[in-house]
C-alpha cells in the first residue's frame, strides 16, 4: 500500500511540475530582508528555497539589506538612527557603520548559508567589477540625506556572466559614487534597478508583513493583487518602510520586469509557495 504522505508529496511535485517547466531558465530577483536576516531558522528555509530554484533552471539574484542589523550598530555607536520617508540619512560617521554591517556581516553570512545549502553563491556590493555605480540622492523634499545614493548604472554583463557559469550574486546595497566615495543605496530600490538592468521576469520582495494591506489595522484587507499603477496612487498612504519598495516595484514594472510579488519572510517557503503553486501567497503586482 502506497503511503499517503508519499502520496501527497508526489501530487505536490506535479502541481509544481508546469511551474517548474515554465520558469526554467527565466530570471528573478529576491530581495531578502526582515524575518528572512534576522530568525536563523527562516534564514536556513529561504537558503533552502533558494537552491531549490536554481536546482531546477531558475536563474536567481538575491539582494539583501540589513536596516535593523545597521540601526543597532550606529546605536552602540552613539549615534541615534534616523529616517526621511523610509530612506535612512547617513552621515560621515555612520557610512563606515553602513559597510561593516551591510558587507562586511551580512553579505559574508548571507553568502556562506547559500553555499551550505548548495548554491555556488558569491558575495558583491556595487564597487566589484563596477557593477554599480551610484548618485548622490535627496529625501522627497530636497533633505540633506548625507551618505546616500541612488542607483545611476548597472553593469548587467557582469551579472550575466556569474549567472551563465552557474553563479548566484548576493549584492549588498552599498555602491560607490563616479569619484569613488561609497553611498548607501536603499536596497529596494537597488532589487529593483538589478531587476531592470537584467530582464527578469520576476521581483520578489521577502519582508516581515503578510503582503499590502488596504487598511492596515485590518487583518482582512490583504490584497492579492493589484496593478502597477494601482500600486503608485496608493504609495504616499503606505508606511515609510513600504515606501520605497512600492516606488521601486512601480519603477521596474513600468521598465519592463514582468511581475513583482510582496511576500511575508516569516511564513516558511514562501518563495516557493508562490512560484510554484496555484494559489501563490503575499501580494503580487502586475504591470
Amino acid at each position: 500500500m502506497i503511503d499517503a504522505g508519499a502520496a501527497d508529496k508526489a501530487a505536490t511535485l506535479l502541481e509544481a511540475l508546469p511551474y517548474i517547466r515554465s520558469w526554467h531558465g527565466r530570471t528573478i530577483v529576491v530581495k531578502v530582508g526582515g524575518a528572512a536576516l534576522d530568525d536563523e531558522r527562516l534564514a536556513g528555509l529561504v537558503a533552502q528555497d533558494l537552491t531549490l530554484l536554481t536546482l531546477v533552471g531558475v536563474r536567481v539574484v538575491v539582494v539583501h539589506g540589513g536596516g535593523p542589523q545597521v540601526s543597532d550598530a550606529m546605536r552602540v555607536a552613539g549615534i541615534e538612527p534616523t529616517f526621511v520617508s523610509g530612506l535612512r540619512v547617513t552621515t560621515d560617521d555612520s557610512i563606515e557603520i553602513v559597510r561593516q554591517v551591510l558587507i562586511g556581516s551580512i553579505n559574508n553570512a548571507l553568502v556562506s548559508r547559500l553555499c551550505s545549502a548548495g548554491l555556488r553563491a558569491i558575495g558583491l556590493s556595487g564597487a566589484d567589477a563596477g557593477l554599480m555605480v551610484a548618485a548622490r540622492a535627496a529625501g522627497p523634499g530636497g533633505e540633506d540625506l548625507g551618505h546616500v545614493g541612488r542607483v545611476a548604472t548597472v553593469q548587467a554583463e557582469v551579472l550575466s556572466s556569474l549567472l551563465n557559469g552557474g553563479y548566484t550574486p548576493v549584492i549588498a546595497s552599498v555602491a560607490p559614487s563616479a569619484n569613488g566615495q561609497p553611498l548607501n543605496v536603499n536596497a529596494d530600490a537597488v532589487a529593483g534597478s538589478i531587476a531592470v538592468a537584467i530582464g527578469a521576469e520576476k521581483l520578489v520582495y521577502l519582508t516581515n508583513v503578510d503582503g499590502l494591506y488596504a487598511d492596515l489595522g485590518d487583518a482582512g484587507s490583504l490584497i492579492s493583487e493589484l496593478k502597477g499603477d494601482e500600486l503608485g496612487r496608493m504609495a504616499a498612504s503606505l508606511s515609510e518602510g513600504m515606501q520605497p519598495k512600492a516606488k521601486s516595484i512601480v519603477d521596474a514594472l513600468e521598465a519592463g520586469v514582468g511581475k513583482a510579488h510582496i511576500l511575508d519572510g516569516r511564513v516558511p517557503h514562501a518563495v516557493l509557495l508562490e512560484i510554484f503553486t496555484d494559489k501563490g501567497v503575499g501580494t503580487q503586482v502586475l504591470p
